[in-house]
């Protein structure tokens, strides 16, 4: 999530730094989902968040879990808990709106988003 968005949940940001995780890819469909994948990279933002605050991003979220994944931060390689779809829905439509959205905010960040899916014409 960007800092806006989480702002706008009541989310103190804190510490904000580019990060990729490492073996893994981004996949949207109607959700941003966070698969495995032999030296693949997924590109976003890290914070350090409470779990209070943790809470309340997926306080009306169902069929997600925490998950430890190994972070780059361009200084460190940490662990950091992101928390992902218990059963991810990689058969769902995509949003297209959603992805447009992701891009605007990647491209902003100057991160890759040539994983993401084609705009429709």
């Amino acid at each position: 999530m960007d800092a806006e968005s989480l702002q706008q949940k009541g989310v103190a940001i804190r510490q904000p730094r580019l990060a990729t995780i490492l073996h893994h890819r981004v996949v949207v469909r109607e959700k941003a989902m966070l698969l495995r994948e032999k030296d693949a990279l997924a590109y976003g933002m890290l914070y350090h968040l409470t779990h209070a605050e943790i809470d309340i991003l997926y306080k009306h979220q169902s069929g997600y879990r925490a998950e430890a994944f190994p972070v780059n931060d361009g200084e460190h390689e940490i662990c950091a808990i992101s928390m992902v779809h218990i059963e991810p829905p990689l058969d769902s439509p995509i949003d297209y709106d959603y992805v447009s959205r992701l891009r605007a905010v990647l491209e902003r960040l100057g991160f890759p988003v040539d994983h993401l899916p084609a705009q429709l014409a």
